[in-house]
């Protein structure tokens, strides 16, 4: 039996079924006469008195009832062909004709050997299609070999619907796909689908149902005919609103959040942007230690290298009570953890060995500073990708690691700040919001930003991200402070040498017991400080020679003045010519003053030093 259907497009499929001892084999066969590649979904229906058996069973003594339907989403590259075979016992002698539609065009390469499906049942829910691809193949009749376009044959295995018990041979077909990593059907997956990442985002659903994880998505691509959203709905996606048409990323991850705790959900996993594959073992393993939700890991991140990908620094002082736990959590995101210890009176390096972190240890009290710049030399030691830096505290939430990480790795910005202003839910004690408004906007200012629309909006969030390139450069800089100020160095190093800078929303707590070990105001008076003493010796001619223009002017007039007072018959006012006299003196010597000090800091020699 051969049957062929034209989508159009120069997309075909093509059903055929072969006899044998041991049932029949059906063969679907996609072909694509297109100049891009171009993702499809096929849709088999099974009669209902057939069974699909395992293609590796040689005793066809395990299987499933049909009376559903097989969905396969697959990519297909131009001028080839995707083979879908699996095996058939029973039913009618005429098997239902198999339909293909076309998703979307314009894949990228790395994705044509994206294939995922799932087991429609006439009624009840999806359940997971384990689809595993077994190599070239160049058997039977019908397959075209174009260019030199490869084709691949994928088996269908361990199928079966849903609320059926699988055999003892069919668990282990499933296991290759559906990794034992606790009851999954409790746990979502959620996603935002946007124009850029439509087809990496029907993936991700595609490979989550395999898994049974329940997927909710917020759609954010241009949808005006609702087709995406009925797409989405058909392979079991719960669509969910969003909240206003503007939201942020955090708000969106909020609205799926809540969806999933509102259908009785242990915890949802929350993908990036671009929807890569996810590292579902580690994610479910950093979805232990959370509150409820966590951001994906992708599976890149265990790529192997040579240098780890992502090491995270906890600067920390007297942090015995809560660096264990931020260890921990935070371990699940790192290849990683570096603990150090700031001159701790208490047992803050042993509890960070006991969680599993390596611990460098401060003979005396550096200072926050002092302790960043030990983790960028610790960092650039090891030649790590990125570095992240995190609170001993327990402030920050080390799920929000791998949304800092990858937006730098896809924005390529050198510094992410995870931001308490950019969509989060942080509650901001008043006292300490008007003085982070303050030193905000002084930062800005400082940096020559005037206009709103380019500040950094939480220039003081020790929660960042930190690029190999910008690793390097801050390990080599001897100018970063060593008190609280260096959060602020460490933006006026990257405006100096130009390495761009981005934010992303996250959540601080400051309900967490000992949250600082230094008050708002001494912290404050410090960072003002820091901030007039750099803008002072970077910006010389602006801070100081412009008040001593103005004093040389102040004093030119007083002594016009006192000279025309004179010229009348008024006679010499001696106080008037006095302040003149100071005035002229002052200002010509702050004009010297600023002139020298920008002399100096253009030297070569003081550049080094800065550097």
């Amino acid at each position: 039996m051969k049957e062929k259907q034209a989508l159009g497009d120069g997309i075909d499929v093509l059903k055929s079924v072969e006899s044998a001892e041991r049932g029949r084999t059906v063969t679907l066969t996609v072909e694509a006469d297109t100049d891009e590649p171009v993702s499809v979904r096929v849709v088999d229906t099974v009669p209902s008195d057939a069974t699909v058996v395992d293609p590796t069973d040689e005793t066809v003594s395990n299987g499933v009832t049909g009376g559903g339907e097989l969905v396969v989403e697959t990519t297909v590259a131009p001028g080839t062909a995707e083979r879908l075979r699996y095996r058939l016992t029973g039913g009618p002698a005429d098997l239902p004709t198999a339909t293909v539609e076309r998703l979307a065009g314009g894949s990228s390469a790395g994705d044509l050997t994206e294939t995922v499906g799932q087991w429609l049942p006439a009624d009840g829910p999806a359940s997971p299609l384990a689809v595993e691809a077994v190599g070239p193949d160049s058997e039977g009749g019908g397959d075209r070999h174009d260019g030199d376009a490869s084709q691949v044959r994928v088996r269908l295995v361990g199928v079966r619907p849903s609320g059926t018990v699988p055999s003892a041979a069919t668990q282990s077909s499933v296991s290759t796909a559906r990794p034992d990593s606790g009851d999954l059907s409790d746990v979502a997956v959620g996603f935002v689908v946007t124009r850029p990442n439509q087809d990496a985002a029907l993936r991700t659903a595609m490979r989550a149902g395999q898994r049974g994880h329940p997927t909710f998505a917020v759609v954010r691509a241009p949808d005006p005919d609702g087709d995406l959203a009925a797409t989405l709905e058909a392979v079991g996606v719960t669509v969910v609103e969003a909240p206003t048409a503007e939201a942020s990323r955090a708000e969106l991850n909020r609205s799926l959040s809540t969806a999933a705790r509102e259908r009785g959900l242990a915890g949802i996993v929350l993908q990036t942007g671009d929807c890569p594959r996810i590292d579902y073992d580690r994610s479910l393993a950093a979805l232990d230690s959370a509150d409820y939700d966590v951001v994906a890991i992708p599976e890149t991140w265990s790529d192997e290298t040579d240098a780890p990908l992502v090491v995270v620094a906890v600067p920390a002082y007297n942090a015995a009570g809560s660096v264990g736990a931020v260890v921990e959590r935070a371990g699940a995101f790192a290849d990683e953890v570096v603990v150090i210890d700031d001159g701790s009176a208490d047992e803050t390096a042993v509890r960070a060995r006991e969680a599993g972190a390596t611990v460098v240890v401060h003979d005396r009290n550096r200072g926050y500073g002092g302790a960043l710049k030990t983790a960028f030399r610790e960092a650039a030691s090891r030649d790590a990708h990125y570095l992240v830096v995190i609170d001993a505290d327990g402030q920050h939430d080390p799920a929000d690691i791998p949304t800092l990480v990858e937006t730098s790795r896809n924005e390529r910005a050198d510094i992410v700040i995870g931001s308490r202003y950019v969509g989060g839910e942080t509650r901001i004690p008043f006292v300490r919001s008007v003085g982070l408004a303050v030193i905000n906007n002084l930062t800005n200012v400082s940096l020559g930003k005037l206009r709103p629309s380019g500040w950094i909006r939480d220039t003081q969030s020790g929660y960042r991200s930190y690029s190999r390139r910008a690793i390097r450069s801050l390990a080599a800089d001897r100018a970063i402070g060593d008190n609280m100020g260096a959060s602020t160095d460490i933006l006026y190093h990257a405006h100096r040498n130009r390495l761009s800078v981005a934010e992303v929303g996250t959540t601080i707590s400051y309900d967490v017991p000992e949250s600082s070990t230094q008050g708002s105001l001494s912290h404050g008076i410090d960072l003002v400080r820091n901030i007039l003493w750099t803008v002072e010796y970077g910006r010389p001619l602006l801070v100081v020679g412009l008040p001593g223009v103005l004093l040389t002017l102040v004093g030119v007039a007083a002594g016009v003045t006192a000279l025309v007072r004179y010229d009348g018959g008024g006679g010499i006012a001696p106080v008037q010519v006095a302040i003149a006299a100071l005035a002229l003196i002052g200002g010509v010597l702050v004009c010297v003053a600023a002139l020298v000090m920008h002399i100096l800091n253009a030297h070569p020699a003081v550049k080094n030093l800065q550097q």
